[in-house]
């Protein structure tokens, strides 16, 4: 979905198709490519606690069995750290786009 006249402007003008993709494709579509990264990154963190709920392992399973265990101390550990790191991602996502995303 991106225009292909940068990268065609440099293939014609002699550079390789990696220059071409680095530096007539890649700033087009780096935006993009940074936003969604970072939001299925965002959504795995999500998906580990919930999944671990269900016996799949993960951020989940730690806190299931700190829950069933009555260890409410280590339970809302891993509850703060697991909304530490959606904080963390959705603020370094916010920060992306204001960086790279051109409104």
């Amino acid at each position: 979905n991106t225009p292909p006249q940068p990268a065609d402007a440099l293939r014609l003008a002699g550079s390789g198709r990696i220059a071409a993709f680095c530096y007539g494709t890649l700033p087009s579509l780096w935006p993009q490519l940074v936003a969604y990264t970072l939001y299925r990154w965002e959504n795995n963190i999500r998906m580990a606690s919930v999944l671990g709920f269900v016996g799949a392992g993960g951020l989940g399973q730690m806190l299931y069995m700190s829950l069933s265990l009555f260890q409410e101390a280590q339970a809302s550990a891993v509850i703060l750290a697991m909304l530490a790191m959606v904080l963390a991602v959705d603020s370094l996502s916010a920060w992306a786009r204001q960086r790279w995303v051109r409104g």
